[in-house]
């Protein structure tokens, strides 16, 4: 695995973490989306708790789990649309392969198409259809096949003026891909991130979005949001899903889900769940009544304390915050965000590659204790994953370190 630091950490809380030798760190990555309520909340630690000391495991195929059973029931209730049946997993990759797995089931077709920039996790189903790094891909080929790639309305990268242009081209490549390579009757299901996540926080256009559910509708197939890290308030919404208005076949979930436990999910309504034939997919951990125990316990946190609807107007004010302090620098590209999903997304000079320049910013935040990381094909974004109920001291301090950070790195190039 890739090591981003050398710490060596005992405990963590709230937006917070502490290194064995006593030092504290302030959290911009929060598990990687996972923490969205943060470190350690006691709600989640109590019904981690109470749960471990009545059921730890017993396995969904030989008896229903009342956590279990009350989280997709919750999990019906806040998606988008009528998705109402859900198969639980261990992690997110795993829930994207059942997601594939369902989707070329019910269809009877064999054919995917995915976008550009896209991670959907590292097993080989999800790495088939992951477009972010050719590093992913290295040395596992060949890979699973009837797997096509796309762009992703990701303007900056297409060298277009706008949204408009972004979308326009990229369903024009789309057309395109039926006429040329594949007839769309042999497509089982097209999948997306609604906001591009390591390709590097870009959401993608609603108008986009809407029109993928058109040409989805028009010849069956099967439209899958990858919600792995959009999920659970991080954008403002509950669910990305919902800026657009289009409700997919499939919601994948996993991350912030569950409070840092293991656990994903994929949601789907009742007759598509009904034409995957029984035995041909499972799970011995996938369900776990420890993992429902505290994905409740998040969710009732979020829900109680408004945290969606603080997610959009922190978020919000976050990128102005970051526009006033560093907007004007030439070095930056753009300063985006849906919610508090926020990406600042660098362009290189003569003397500092963007890359480069987002490798110094994290190595000097940390040298002041902040953790923060990257996302972009490129590794040209710093992307902010702050828990959504952060104390306001905490982010100030944060984003004090990091606008700081930031211009050490130009000012010294």
């Amino acid at each position: 695995m890739t090591r981003i630091t050398d710490l060596v950490i005992e405990r963590a809380h709230g937006a917070n973490f502490w290194t064995t030798d006593g030092v504290k760190y302030i959290d911009f990555v929060s598990g990687v989306a996972v923490n969205a309520i943060g470190h350690t909340h006691p709600e989640v630690v109590e019904a981690i708790q109470k749960q471990a000391g009545e059921l730890i495991h017993l396995g969904l195929n030989y008896g229903y789990f009342e956590s279990t059973v009350r989280l997709a029931h919750k999990l019906a209730e806040i998606t988008p649309g009528n998705l109402d049946t859900v198969f639980f997993s261990n992690s997110g990759a795993e829930a994207i392969e059942g997601a594939i797995k369902l989707a070329r089931s019910a269809t009877k077709r064999p054919n995917i198409i995915a976008f550009e920039g896209s991670f959907h996790g590292r097993t080989l189903g999800a790495t088939s259809i992951t477009a972010s790094s050719s590093k992913y891909r290295k040395y596992y080929e060949p890979l699973v096949g009837g797997v096509y790639h796309v762009p992703y309305p990701y303007s900056l990268q297409l060298d277009v003026d706008s949204e408009e242009e972004a979308t326009q081209y990229c369903l024009k490549r789309l057309r395109k891909l039926f006429d040329l390579q594949v007839d769309p009757s042999q497509v089982a299901a097209i999948i997306i991130e609604p906001v591009l996540g390591e390709g590097g926080y870009v959401p993608a256009p609603p108008a986009f979005l809407m029109e993928l559910r058109a040409i989805a509708d028009k010849y069956g197939i099967l439209l899958i949001f990858d919600e792995i890290q959009t999920g659970f308030g991080r954008t403002g919404a509950m669910f990305a899903a919902e800026h657009s208005g289009v409700t997919p076949d499939i919601l994948v979930m996993a991350k912030a889900l569950s409070a840092g436990m293991p656990l994903g999910a994929i949601i789907a309504r009742r007759e598509l769940h009904d034409k995957w034939e029984t035995g041909t997919h499972g799970s011995t951990f996938g369900g776990n009544p420890v993992s429902c125990a505290a994905a409740l316990a998040s969710i009732r946190v979020i829900e109680r304390e408004k945290l969606v609807e603080r997610s959009h107007t922190l978020g919000k004010r976050i990128v102005a915050n970051l526009q006033e302090q560093i907007g004007d620098l030439p070095q930056i590209a753009e300063i985006r965000g849906l919610g508090m999903m926020i990406g600042i997304e660098f362009q290189g000079d003569a003397a500092l590659t963007p890359a480069a320049a987002v490798a110094a910013i994290r190595t000097e935040a940390l040298k002041h204790q902040l953790l923060v990381t990257s996302c972009g094909v490129y590794g040209q974004t710093i992307r902010l994953m702050l828990p959504l109920n952060i104390d306001e001291h905490v982010l100030n301090e944060g984003l004090s370190i990091l606008v700081n950070a930031i211009h050490t790195v130009i000012e010294r190039r």
